[in-house]
């Protein structure tokens, strides 16, 4: 039984073709209505078009040479900052916040054309470039401004302008911070301004201006501006812009973007290029600037100990008169003088180590950012290490600004950063220590020397002892100069590594959306699958009997036969023409009845249904016209006392005094009760005068007694009994009865209301019952369509 269901439940294609083909109109008018949907949306969707530029990033190999010369220091596989950084920097909000700041964007323009789908509601708007209407709009820096609420500018014909907004809902943002000043509601703006007037209200201030060589052309469109504040441009453009490279191991970059204003895409795509190239070159420049200023710094200083220095030298020789040291002391002069040199140089060594070894361990706790100076250190290890620590700190600083501080990536540059500093540190320690042997080692060569020379004339070791330090100045002035004049070199012929490949441009020829072909595709598929989808719920939701099949779902009550659907001529021309397909379904009916089902000795035949209209008394009436017709002296019983409708099919006059009611009440005998009808050896007993108590009378003792005349007079008795699910009769009845037919009526009788009937046969209650589908459709029923050239229609 189980599997009889689930193979009743899959879905068979032909019934379902054959379902689909008979709802051919909702199949026209579905795609009808898809097909103006796509049309309006055609109309109303504004063209987007794609536009794309590309970038070389470089490998930051280009620069000065003395970024060159401490790259090479470096890990040859480290070619700078990564693509992903590269990306992350162009998309970043400050970047954004750059470029948007150049762009007049804070106003956007736009267009409500004179058509049919603008005249209830706008539908159709599309927005313009800067130059694209008739007027331009310049806010007012510092005042709040109405974000995001169209407002309508109409040029008037002496040159004025009338602004007007509605405003059931909007906020008053500063643009520039997209600061929120405070939130307004049904309130209105109407205005008129001069051009070039400022427009001074609570909710704008702006300059309306004309717009120059715009072309003074009658038209009926109108026009209305919004204003954005930053942030929201920031937010608008960075969901919009795509940055991705061109190639898996490419250092090009393409930059993609989206919108309906070709000028404003292109114009923000060259702009945000352009700033980024600009921003890494002037990074690359800081560092040149910032070693010139120092350098100019040392310079002034040892300028001044210089000039002391010679000043000291030409007084001594005055007042002392010594013209020349002597042959003798040349030697222990010049060794003095070279000793001096390496000492000062390893006391200026040892003072910038300790000064950045200070610094260092002053920056030594993580998260705390060092950014020593490498200015007057040669080491290259030193210098290797401040290149290292300073990249590091940028690749953080660039991946802070999306990423939080438990980001996995930031974690392990912290980590970077935090064995680059130690090792810094420990490297510095090193050098110190070196150093101060060295310093010793130094002073004590000195100090031997020193004696050699105090032994000299004290005239010649004074002599020597200003010329030597008069000497040690002019060298380590050239060697500032020469360096400061090697720095401004570098700084001048310094390059970027970035480069714009290709400006922006629009992608493909005409909008990428929407695709007239694709939208009508999708229109053609939303017609079709809508139709399709509407069957199939109908048919899985409808809980109405439509076949045999559906009946045999729910009761295994045995099937009489089909009754075709057939008008009000129909069913009375069956009565007299044994020919017609209604005739036909009942004489099978008649032959399943007698020789399949109750056998001859049935002759007791109640007929009834779950609800009124389900055609009870129809299949009653024809049923036993075709008994009669078939030679048999057949009566009709109408007991449903509460709708009789039996009178109608024969042509009795249903305000007859007598009738069923009168009978079973006494005030009528059977003879006056019981009408001939135009089938031959077919009576009727109709209702009669409709009674108040028709269960008490179908309880007396006179229906008994009519029930045994009536078996005695007639070969078959048909009565029609109330409907089961109404009244009580059919069970009052059913002691009478020798068989049972209950009637379905296609798509009308609910499968809830069988289950009742199944339920009192399953349990023994009912017996001898059988069942019959009324009002057939044949043409339309997958299971019967066969019989559609036979049905009466």
């Amino acid at each position: 039984m189980e599997s009889r269901h689930t193979a009743s439940d899959e879905i068979d294609l032909h019934e379902l073709f054959f379902k689909l083909s008979k709802r051919w109109p909702l199949f026209l008018a579905s795609l009808l209505i898809a097909g103006l949907c796509a049309w309006m949306y055609l109309q109303v969707k504004a063209p987007t078009y794609d536009f794309r530029s590309t970038l070389l990033v470089g490998n930051q190999s280009t620069g000065s040479k003395q970024a060159q010369e401490l790259l090479q220091l470096l890990d040859p596989k480290d070619k700078g900052m990564k693509l992903e950084d590269e990306i992350g920097l162009l998309t970043s909000t400050d970047m954004l916040r750059r470029t948007l700041t150049r762009l007049p964007f804070d106003v956007s323009y736009y267009t409500v054309p004179d058509s049919w789908l603008n005249s209830v509601k706008k539908l159709k708007v599309r927005e313009q470039a800067i130059g694209a209407v008739p007027f331009r709009v310049l806010p007012v820096a510092g005042k709040p401004q109405l974000v995001g609420v169209p407002i309508y500018v109409e040029p008037l014909s002496d040159g004025r302008y009338r602004v007007h907004a509605e405003v059931k809902k909007g906020e008053l943002h500063q643009l520039a911070s997209g600061e929120l000043v405070r939130e307004v509601t049904d309130t209105e703006l109407d205005q008129t301004v001069r051009a070039g007037e400022t427009l001074s209200n609570p909710l704008l201030t702006a300059v309306i201006a004309a717009e120059p060589n715009y072309p003074a052309i009658p038209t009926k469109e109108r026009y209305f501006f919004k204003l954005h504040d930053m942030p929201g441009l920031i937010g608008d453009y960075q969901n919009r812009l795509k940055v991705r490279p061109i190639d898996h191991e490419s250092r090009i970059l393409e930059l993609t973007t989206q919108g309906s204003v070709p000028s404003k895409e292109t114009q923000f795509l060259n702009t945000l290029m352009a700033v980024y190239v600009e921003e890494d070159l002037n990074q690359k420049n800081q560092i040149g600037r910032k070693t010139i200023a120092f350098l100019d710094n040392e310079i002034d200083k040892i300028s001044q100990a210089r000039v002391s220095a010679a000043e000291a030298v030409s007084s001594f020789r005055a007042s002392a008169g010594v013209v020349d040291a002597g042959a003798q002391s040349g030697a222990g002069i010049q060794r003095q003088g070279e000793l001096q040199t390496t000492q000062a140089r390893l006391a200026t060594n040892l003072k910038y180590y300790q000064n950045m070894l200070g610094y260092m361990r002053s920056k030594r706790a993580a998260g705390q950012v060092a950014s020593p100076s490498s200015a007057g250190i040669d080491d290259p290890a030193v210098l290797s290490l401040v290149q290292q620590l300073a990249k590091l700190n940028a690749e953080r600083a660039t991946l802070a600004v999306n990423a939080s501080a438990i980001n996995p990536q930031l974690v392990i540059l912290d980590e970077q950063i935090g064995t680059t500093k130690e090792a810094l540190i420990q490297t510095l320690g090193n050098l110190i220590h070196t150093a101060n042997i060295g310093l010793r080692d130094a002073n004590q060569q000195l100090a031997q020397v020193r004696t050699q020379i105090s032994q000299m004339p004290e005239n010649e070791r004074r002599l020597a002892a200003l010329q030597t330090r008069s000497n040690f100045t002019d060298k380590n002035y050239n060697m500032l100069v020469e360096k400061r004049n090697e720095a401004a070199i570098a700084l001048a012929t310094n390059t970027t590594d970035k480069k714009v490949v290709d400006p922006a441009k629009q992608n493909g020829i005409g909008p990428s959306a929407p695709k007239p072909g694709l939208v009508a595709l999708i229109a053609l598929l939303a017609g079709v699958a809508i139709p399709i989808g509407v069957v199939l719920l109908g048919t899985k939701t409808n809980r109405r009997i439509q076949s045999k099949e559906d009946l045999s779902k729910v009761t295994n009550i045995p099937l009489l036969g089909v009754v075709p659907h057939g008008t009000s001529a129909d069913k009375q021309l069956m009565l007299h023409d044994p020919r017609s397909p209604i005739s036909e379904a009942f004489r099978s009916i008649r032959v399943s009845l007698q020789y399949l089902s109750t056998g001859p000795d049935k002759r007791f035949i109640g007929v009834t249904s779950s609800v009124p209209g389900e055609g009870k008394t129809f299949c009653t009436v024809n049923l036993a016209a075709e008994l009669a017709q078939g030679g048999r002296r057949v009566i009709l019983l109408e007991c449903d006392m509460r709708r009789p409708t039996m009178a109608g099919y024969f042509g009795i006059d249903t305000r007859r005094e007598h009738g069923l009611s009168t009978y079973l009440a006494g005030t009528s005998t059977l003879e006056e009760a019981r009408v001939a009808t135009d089938v031959p050896n077919l009576d009727a007993v109709c209702c009669g005068p409709i009674p108040e108590n028709p269960t008490q009378l179908l309880e007396s003792k006179r229906l008994s007694d009519l029930m045994h005349q009536l078996r005695e007079d007639y070969d078959y008795v048909l009565v029609d009994i109330p409907p089961m699910g109404y009244v009580a009769e059919f069970f009052v009845l059913l002691r009478y009865l020798d068989a049972n037919i209950y009637v379905v009526r296609q798509n009308y009788t609910d499968r809830g209301l069988v289950n009742q009937i199944s339920e009192l046969h399953r349990d023994q209650k009912v017996k001898q019952i059988y069942m019959i589908i009324n009002d057939v459709h044949f043409a339309q029923t997958y299971e019967y369509r066969y019989k559609g050239k036979s049905s009466i229609y």
